[in-house]
């Protein structure tokens, strides 16, 4: 009788421990989730911002403005 309490004791034990690894080893990837999607958003909004400034600096004023600077510069 005592056997199978112990064994009974030790199969509970050991899939408790189980679970709480298994738990651990979730949370733990989760958190790379959650890291890697807040560093997706910091490069989304990089690129965005680095976007916008391609776009500004393409635009027909600011090309005119770098055309007049370079003609500026060759004639003195």
């Amino acid at each position: 009788m005592l056997f199978r309490f112990l064994a009974a004791l030790v199969l509970v034990t050991a899939v408790a421990l189980t679970s709480v690894a298994i738990q651990k080893r979730n949370l733990a990837l989760k958190r790379d989730i959650s890291q890697e999607q807040y560093e997706l958003e910091h490069l989304r909004e990089d690129e965005a911002r680095l976007r916008l400034e391609v776009q500004r600096l393409e635009s027909p004023q600011r090309l005119h403005q770098l055309q007049q600077a370079n003609r500026g510069a060759v004639t003195k």
